[in-house]
């Protein structure tokens, strides 16, 4: 049985524009929370850093189910 697996091209730019939003809103987080910033803000950065990751983990389980 051959499996199949994505190229690495392939949405390459989306999950490469998923990590770089991870990161920078994980470090504004970070940045917000040692300020002592506003709990607005430090609830924003969080909600955008689980969006990305959510949307990151959706991605590689479908991708994951159309290798099969």
């Amino acid at each position: 049985m051959t499996t199949t697996h994505p190229k690495a091209s392939d949405n390459s730019a989306a999950h490469t524009a998923l990590w770089a939003l991870v990161a920078v809103s994980g470090v504004a987080n970070l940045v917000a929370s040692v300020a002592q910033a506003p709990l607005l803000v430090n609830l924003a950065t969080g909600l955008v850093t689980l969006a990305a990751l959510t949307a990151l983990g959706t991605r590689h389980l479908r991708a994951r189910r159309t290798r099969v």
